[in-house]
């Protein structure tokens, strides 16, 4: 006889072995046979028993067992999952509030729920090792990165069948790694229990990234998507990332926007903005590239590539006179090689940056009518540039401000090249840089010796520091300059400025008085700072094109924050029970103490005490009972503890100790059975709107799944292709993808057999006699 095993255990969940019996040792579990323990082991036993104990079928299983603070907000976005509120959400929370703890319980939920889960992390590639790490420290979910490498190591060590994505229960990838067609193949044809985009801000565009997001949200149960930043100022980009794996309607997106007094946790901390007066040599290099980047900006029929080269060239002015001479220097010679007659370029994208390398390409659309009056200006920018790098101000305000300190701090600037003539102008060799151009090892480096180590200053550009959590170690940041997206000094303060932070957070930001920094970019962050106090559902903030708009257009800055208008099936979430549900699971985390020995019982367990207080004699009992759907999987598993007096005489200990080992007996088990029926019609009731809820996703995926197939296996075998390669990876993708239909059809049967549950019967955990 051959007997199938599934692991269910943190160690081996989803795990598969066949026995093959008589011929391989095995024991029979005696569940039922219950022991007489010590008093002492019988306390440990019962706190472990009710610390697992969940009174309601929605209440979190995963969050007690957890390493993270127990705040209520946090809870809300699983609970509206397990209770089935939405498929599609959006947490849009304040920097620094835990987005990535939200969602990693969101993700623990369902492999507790569901033994053989699959959940798909997408992210920016310098996250990845982080949201692993998080995941590990904080649930004990063992996450496997894929990139090229492991990709290539997963292909040669697992059997030509086996998909390298479905080999584990959590995939953390990143986004430019999953958005290649040659990788994007490979998960098509899976259905993911839940799926999380970090970062998803960046998905709003017309790009790669965004249409491998949307085929991934396409067959995902669940969809989460995480930014700090939802709304750029684009209404249509709003749109489409709410959109994001929206099957039919209605498909609602819950969105979850929180800050930090709305959650009560609004520590006072300090931002100033440090006026620093520049030399004549900067004041005349600004206003020159102010008077070019101007003309170009209003020049009748000025095309989206000579905007984008005039937000440029004066981004880079504000960031350091030596990069700005670089970029110049750039845009002679790329002018020079460039026909004056080119065609308007397609419309780039504003903001859409994540990447802090030196601008090349941005700088080859011509941007004025004369070629000659265009190159003379650009010298003179370029003189006055050289000129001023030889001693910038702003450096030396800032080792002026870094020697009168005595504690770690993050300069940010926005240039990988700014980065690193500031670390040769501040002359400190144990300054760290962090900067998007370092792989996954020199970044964790970078972070390990800064946490860990003596180094007292890092140097970081935003897309190094995307994520990161330094609050720990540091509580200063200093900008070097404004960034043209306001929300971005939010972003850099929150890397500091976090839960866990103990101390006050300072944020020092460096203005160059008379230039366009204090007469537009300071005037408009002290008024998103001051908007942000009172952060609505979704904060509309101006885009960088607008920026550079009321910068070189002259347009007049907006009167306030608007509010963004939202979509159709986007609503705010109301989420109750947060409080109540935090406090159970405080509650179960004391009764779970790490100090209690380990529990290891196979079966139920019984003891005696002497209680005078009671006067008489009296039992206690605590059971559990199993729902489970026709499929035989477990959907819930509630106690019931009864109490009776002694009843009926007594002839000793011996005599009822074994009167309660026996509980039909005493007539327990049959009211606990029909105890346990009623609340078997009670949760088929319940679970018929969010089960039916899942059906319609479910079915949408089936759908999504069959016209995907279509279209792939015809790109696939094509008849000028056509050969014996081209026909196996066609047979491999049709087998993977009827495997897909195979699970979501038994998924959508699962959910109609939520219907007829039943409950079975009683299963004694413990039972304490009182003498």
């Amino acid at each position: 006889m051959v007997v199938q095993a599934v692991g269910c255990d943190t160690s081996n969940r989803a795990e598969r072995a066949s026995f093959l019996l008589p011929f391989e040792p095995w024991a029979p579990a005696e569940a039922s046979k219950a022991r007489v323990v010590s008093p002492r082991r019988w306390r440990h036993v019962a706190r472990s028993a009710l610390s697992r104990a969940t009174p309601f079928w929605w209440s979190l299983r995963s969050a007690a067992g957890a390493d993270f603070a127990i705040l209520p907000y946090q809870l809300e976005p699983a609970l509206a999952m397990v209770r089935g509120d939405a498929s599609r959400f959006l947490i849009a929370d304040g920097v620094g509030l835990g987005k990535t703890v939200q969602a990693g319980l969101m993700i623990a939920e369902t492999a507790a729920r569901q033994i053989d889960a699959k959940a798909l992390v997408v992210c920016p590639a310098g996250l990845r090792d982080q949201w692993a790490d998080e995941l590990k420290r904080r649930f004990g979910l063992d996450a496997r990165i894929v990139d090229a490498s492991s990709m290539a190591q997963m292909t040669r060590e697992l059997p030509s069948h086996v998909n390298p994505w479905a080999t584990h229960t959590v995939i953390v990838t990143s986004i430019d790694f999953i958005k290649r067609p040659d990788v994007i193949r490979g998960v098509e044809g899976l259905v993911w229990d839940i799926a999380i985009f970090d970062e998803a801000h960046y998905l709003a565009t017309h790009s790669d990234r965004a249409t491998a997001a949307g085929l991934i949200a396409e067959r995902a149960r669940h969809l989460v998507l995480l930014t700090a930043t939802p709304h750029s100022g684009d209404e249509d980009a709003f749109a489409r990332l709410c959109r994001l794996g929206e099957l039919g309607a209605p498909d609602t997106l819950l969105v979850f926007r929180r800050s930090r007094r709305d959650v009560g946790t609004d520590r006072p901390s300090r931002s100033r903005l440090v006026h620093v007066c520049p030399t004549t040599a900067e004041r005349a290099m600004h206003d020159a590239v102010l008077r070019y980047a101007s003309q170009m900006w209003r020049r009748n029929g000025a095309s989206s590539g000579a905007r984008l080269a005039a937000l440029v060239l004066m981004r880079r002015a504000c960031s350091s006179a030596a990069s700005l001479a670089h970029s110049v220097e750039r845009r002679l010679a790329r002018l020079s090689t460039v026909s004056r007659d080119v065609e308007d370029q397609a419309r780039l994208p504003f903001g859409d940056s994540g990447m802090d390398d030196e601008p090349d390409w941005q700088l080859s659309c011509p941007g004025l009518a004369d070629a000659g009056e265009e190159c003379r200006q650009l010298e003179l920018v370029l003189a006055l540039a050289r000129a001023a790098a030889s001693n910038e101000s702003k450096v030396a305000l800032l080792r002026r401000v870094l020697a009168r300190i005595d504690e770690p701090a993050i300069v940010f600037t926005e240039y990988r090249d700014t980065l690193t003539r500031l670390a040769d102008a501040m002359e400190l060799p144990e300054a760290l840089q962090l900067h998007g151009g370092l792989s996954r090892r020199e970044r964790a480096q970078v972070l390990t010796q800064f946490t860990s180590g003596p180094s007292p200053l890092l140097l970081a550009t935003d897309a190094g520091s995307e994520g990161l959590n330094l609050h720990h170690r540091c509580r200063l940041v200093i900008s070097l300059e404004l960034p043209w997206m306001p929300l971005r000094l939010e972003q850099r303060a929150g890397r500091v400025d976090r839960i866990g932070q103990s101390r006050r957070v300072h944020v020092l930001s460096l203005v160059a008085r008379a230039t366009c920094e204090e007469d537009v970019l300071a005037r408009l962050t002290l008024r998103m700072t001051r908007a942000g106090k009172a952060m609505d559902l979704v904060s509309r903030s101006p885009s960088e094109e607008r920026v550079a708009a009321m910068v070189l257009g002259g347009e007049p800055a907006p009167p306030e924050v608007a509010v963004a208008t939202l979509p159709a099936n986007v609503m705010a979430a109301h989420v109750e029970d947060g409080a109540s549900e935090a406090a159970r699971i405080g509650t179960a985390r004391l009764l779970n103490s790490p100090t209690a020995d380990p529990v290891i019982e196979n079966g139920p367990v019984l003891t005696r005490i002497q209680q005078r207080r009671y006067g008489h004699a009296a039992r206690f009992w605590l059971f559990r009972v199993p729902y489970r759907s026709p499929e035989d999987q477990a959907v819930w598993e509630p106690v019931f503890g009864i109490r009776a007096g002694a009843g009926g005489g007594t002839n000793g200990s011996a005599f009822q100790t074994r009167l309660i080992l026996d509980h039909e007996r005493v007539d327990v088990g049959h009211s606990l059975r029909l105890h346990a029926e009623e609340v078997a019609e009670a949760l088929r009731t319940e679970l018929a709107r969010p089960a039916g809820r899942s059906m319609e996703r479910e079915e949408a995926i089936l759908e999504k799944l069959r016209e995907r197939h279509a279209r792939m296996a015809t790109n696939l075998v094509q008849p000028g292709l056509f050969d014996r390669r081209v026909d196996r990876l066609a047979l491999e993708y049709h087998e993977a993808l009827q495997e897909a239909l195979s699970r979501s059809s038994a998924r959508i049967a699962h959910l109609a057999g939520l219907s007829e549950l039943q409950a079975e019967a009683p299963i004694l955990v413990f039972a304490l006699l009182v003498e």
